[in-house]
């Protein structure tokens, strides 16, 4: 597979508020699919489709201890990644507000 495609499935998996508020939670620590769709009030099937995109692009990884599924970051560039997008989000807002004032 080509570098773009697979720059491009990280993104894609990137690309969903749910999975982004999983990888918040999961840069603090390892959690459950139980605790992680808990904290997120949203339905375990919902969060498990949610982790498996994240573990097919290479965000996270899940380990099994018993009957209970633990999920973790395994990269946490990712975290800078999105705190690139932070920084041009805010860039754009800041430029957007300087129109308006001139307007």
């Amino acid at each position: 597979m080509d570098e773009c495609k697979l720059i491009s499935n990280i993104f894609k998996s990137l690309s969903h508020p749910v999975r982004l508020r999983i990888i918040k939670l999961l840069n603090v620590k390892k959690l459950s699919v139980l605790e992680i769709s808990e904290k997120l009030q949203t339905s375990q099937s919902s969060i498990s489709q949610h982790l498996k995109i994240l573990e097919e692009s290479g965000i996270i990884s899940k380990e099994k201890k018993g009957n209970i599924v633990f999920c973790k970051l395994k990269h946490t560039l990712v975290l800078e990644l999105l705190s690139d997008v932070k920084r041009i989000i805010s860039q754009e807002l800041k430029e957007a507000n300087n129109i308006i004032k001139k307007a």
